[in-house]
């Protein structure tokens, strides 16, 4: 399968949906309304991210809309099951406490970097 061969207008649907996943997942997970209102503007960040891909490189547009979509989808999906921690995490990097305690555990890490990898895996087969 070729992103290419998804219409434009399709891509934006998933892209919408995307970012809906991963604002409502964030805002369920995230201890205080500082860190919910930090949420916000993630996708912003990573929507800036792909339009300097796509003006850089030139991309097509099908191409940026899976990136983004992928990545976005990947920071729910790679943290599913681990809201505790992450909450204790954030509360604690909020709080100013010791960084030892912020820090994600080492099967957190690897279920994340292990679908982090995977979507962008699938990314490439897509381009």
């Amino acid at each position: 399968m070729n992103a290419a061969a998804i219409p434009v207008p399709v891509w934006w649907l998933i892209a919408a949906v995307a970012t809906a996943v991963f604002l409502t997942a964030f805002d369920s997970w995230m201890p205080t309304r500082r860190l919910k209102a930090r949420m916000l503007f993630a996708p912003a960040g990573m929507a800036a991210f792909a339009a300097v891909r796509y003006y850089a490189e030139h991309m097509q547009i099908e191409q940026v809309l899976s990136l983004y979509s992928l990545v976005v989808l990947a920071f729910p999906l790679g943290l599913l099951g681990r809201r505790r921690e992450l909450a204790r995490s954030a509360a604690n990097d909020e709080r100013g406490g010791p960084a030892r305690e912020s820090q994600w555990s080492i099967a957190m890490t690897v279920q994340f970097l292990v679908v982090l990898f995977a979507a962008i895996g699938l990314w490439l087969l897509l381009v």
